[in-house]
């Protein structure tokens, strides 16, 4: 699984903000769907849920939801992702 998100190419940016949004929805969406197999990976479920793990990707895209310029960096990949789910141990 994590040399497929590896793997994915992205755009470097955006070419408008309705763009944006959306793969910001689907960063979230693959981040979401992803997340019982992190949990299996990790052996995260004596540890935290995963409606907490939901939580703590949406409070990280919502603390950027400021941002209206589509040029701005694209969001972290996937893998990104996995890394920040380490850092809750």
């Amino acid at each position: 699984m994590s040399f497929t998100m590896r793997a994915a190419k992205v755009p470097p940016n955006s070419a408008s903000l309705d763009e944006a949004k959306n793969r910001v929805f689907d960063l979230f969406r693959t981040a979401c769907r992803s997340l019982p197999s992190v949990m299996e990976i990790y052996n995260l479920d004596d540890v935290v849920t995963i409606s907490q793990l939901r939580s703590a990707i949406s409070s990280e895209i919502r603390r950027n939801s400021h941002v209206t310029n589509p040029k701005v960096p694209p969001p972290p990949p996937p893998s990104a992702i996995l890394a920040f789910v380490d850092g809750l141990d």
